[in-house]
């Protein structure tokens, strides 16, 4: 049973009333002295205070999302991961190796954090090879489309690429969804902010600040990209989300967008939605301070990846 779930604490507020209910009838029962009769008095009155704090700790837990699992709760959460550390030189070996790319742009990508292997495309600006080495690194636009069911016409992203003078990496297939990690699941949070992203920057000449990379997803991944660029401000600076989009649901892992945001300090980061769509957050309703949202009725994917070209235009090579 969760243990931030509805029916649990629904359970917990029962077995209190209950309780209190017991002790209530049980009481006049046990009147008198001696040891039996005490004895049952402590004990009602001890399980009755103990329900009691246990029903409120465990709300507040809820409300606070401290703990979102009973493996976080019992200290065993991590047990089953085993961290090696390769050193720099093997790590940088690694994310060389990760990425397989096609001289048309197609590619597939195999990260060694996470697992998880995906199909993408990356398009260049058509002055990218012209440029010297160490003359221009270019901001990046992801593109998550392992959400996206409908059909329809898609953006021209070498046409982005070039009018916006970013790289567009397009992930067309994933065996992951959420971006977020899942214990003895996918990995998804590991893959989108540091697989997919020192593939690219061992591949091509990107910028390094947050506030020159941007993400984009259709459906679910619309979620998925606002969950990434909240978690991890430090490396994704905007994200938009189109249609009717529903962010992951809190689940070992993941308490929820609304409580994160209630645990942790405000992250700067930009993000896009249609306010039409249903399910929006709470707290992404909100305006104002680090975390700044935008809306657009009628959000397109092509108008959501306009709105990050033009958004890291603005703001390109701002340290975050």
């Amino acid at each position: 049973m969760n243990i931030v779930g509805k029916g649990f604490l629904l359970l917990l507020g029962f077995v209190t009333l209950a309780s209190a209910g017991l002790t209530l009838w049980l009481w006049p029962r046990l009147a008198g002295r001696g040891a039996k009769p005490v004895a049952g008095r402590i004990g009602l009155l001890l399980g009755t205070q103990l329900c009691l704090a246990a029903t409120f700790l465990f709300t507040i837990n809820a409300l606070g999302g401290f703990y979102t699992s009973w493996a976080q709760l019992l200290g065993d959460s991590s047990a089953q991961y085993h961290l090696n550390n390769a050193g720099v030189p093997g790590a940088a070996a690694h994310d060389t190796q990760q990425l397989v790319i096609a001289p048309d742009g197609r590619g597939r990508l195999t990260g060694v954090r996470s697992g998880v292997t995906a199909q993408l495309e990356v398009y260049t600006p058509t002055d990218y090879a012209s440029r010297p080495d160490a003359a221009k690194h270019f901001p990046v636009e992801i593109v998550d489309l392992t959400g996206y069911t409908a059909t329809g016409m898609l953006p021209n992203y070498q046409q982005l690429a070039t009018s916006y003078h970013v790289i567009v990496a397009v992930v067309t297939s994933a065996a992951v969804v959420p971006g977020v990690n899942v214990p003895a699941g996918t990995q998804g949070e590991l893959f989108w902010s540091q697989d997919l992203r020192t593939a690219l920057t061992s591949h091509y000449r990107v910028a390094a600040y947050a506030a020159d990379w941007g993400v984009a997803g259709v459906g679910q991944s619309g979620g998925a990209a606002i969950n990434l660029a909240v978690q991890d401000s430090t490396h994704y600076g905007l994200a938009a989300a189109v249609g009717d989009w529903t962010s992951a649901p809190p689940q070992d892992s993941w308490p929820g967008i609304d409580r994160y945001l209630g645990g942790v300090p405000s992250p700067s980061v930009r993000v896009l939605y249609n306010p039409g769509a249903p399910n929006i957050p709470r707290k992404l309703r909100l305006t104002g301070g680090p975390l700044q949202v935008a809306t657009q009725s009628g959000l397109t994917l092509n108008s959501a990846l306009t709105w990050l070209g033009a958004s890291i235009q603005a703001n390109a090579g701002v340290p975050a």
